[in-house]
């Protein structure tokens, strides 16, 4: 036993390396750490609502650094510190703009190029107030026209919401295809004047039985009220919470691609096999029934420690004798002790 120490003991080490490796590759891919050389910049805003420290800053799409720090100047703009690759190049003319992420409200910086000198930009500058933009302020632009969505069709609103967006961000068309969706929304409005004033006639019904329950609904209210800051203060957790989902999504929808394959071999293997067992079953029930009394006589053997314990009690041979004929030469015989017929 003791000659097993060094051997069990190495395992172990070998073990232990491995499981020290793949935590630093997990910490490394969800932490979204880099690794490679890096030049940090700033950047002045008039705002910078949404961004945090730890967004990513991109080019074309392409992720090539990090925000790191946010803090307030004296004149009360907002100086932004980030880093990028030492392999990208940003010059006098390099504007930053602060860009929605995602659907919940997620920012990210991204950096163009903009009219100006070419000189490449020192490490450590800042891109001033000028060359910057703050993000679009959804909330504002889309609560402005929160009483024309209430009478809206599902589908205009989203494809109106979407012009917005894309106009006020520079991205749209023209102007003049924004202006055509509203004029064809105001036209629908006014074709529909009966349903809205069936609308509103229901409406003064149910607020009258919600003036009959105006303690419950109070309730109800604060209830929302409590509930929806609690959401707030945790929009980052629940932000981070969905990006892991959707990386788990993926790393499963690949695993499951990778392991279609060996999957499909594995079924096939085991259908074979049933037949075999099936065509053969009076066999495999034997062996079944017979299987625990050799398990029991194993154990018996093994009773001394790692090693089995056997007992000589005959040796015959076995030849050939006249005309085909086996003969058994008898060479080693024990009757007494465990060797004893029973």
């Amino acid at each position: 036993m003791r000659e097993n120490v060094p051997g069990a003991l190495w395992r172990l080490a070998v073990f232990m390396t491995v499981c020290a490796v793949g935590l630093v590759a997990m910490l490394a891919i969800f932490a979204e750490l880099r690794f490679g050389k890096e030049v940090r910049y700033r950047a002045q805003f008039s705002n910078v609502s949404g961004l945090e420290s730890g967004n990513f800053v991109r080019i074309a799409g392409v992720e090539v650094g990090k925000v790191h720090t946010i803090s307030i100047s004296d004149d009360g703009t907002a100086v932004v510190e980030f880093s990028t690759d030492d392999t990208v190049v940003l010059t006098e003319g390099s504007t930053a703009v602060v860009r929605y992420a995602n659907l919940i409200g997620g920012r990210y910086l991204a950096l163009q190029e903009g009219a100006g000198s070419t000189r490449r930009l020192r490490p450590g500058a800042t891109i001033p107030l000028s060359r910057t933009s703050p993000a679009l302020d959804l909330d504002a632009l889309i609560g402005g026209f929160r009483p024309l969505f209430h009478a809206l069709d599902p589908d205009q609103i989203n494809a109106l919401s979407s012009e917005l967006i894309k106009v006020f961000q520079g991205e749209g068309p023209t102007v003049s295809s924004f202006l055509a969706r509203t004029a064809a929304l105001t036209n629908t409005l006014a074709d529909r004047d009966q349903l809205i004033g069936q609308v509103i006639t229901n409406l003064n019904t149910v607020l009258g039985s919600l003036g009959d329950q105006s303690a419950q609904v109070a309730k109800a209210v604060d209830s929302l009220a409590q509930l929806l800051a609690t959401l707030a203060v945790r929009k980052r957790d629940i932000s981070t919470g969905l990006a892991y989902t959707d990386a788990a999504a993926g790393s499963l929808a690949d695993l499951l691609a990778k392991g279609r394959a060996p999957l499909t071999k594995i079924v096939r293997e085991s259908d074979r096999t049933a037949s075999l067992i099936l065509a053969d079953h009076d066999y495999f029930d034997d062996f079944l029934n017979t299987l625990p009394d050799a398990y029991q006589m194993l154990n018996r053997q093994g009773l001394y420690g790692d090693f089995f314990s056997f007992y000589l009690c005959d040796l015959l041979f076995k030849v050939n004798g006249k005309g085909g004929q086996p003969v058994y030469v008898k060479v080693i015989g024990q009757p007494s002790g465990r060797c004893t017929p029973r």
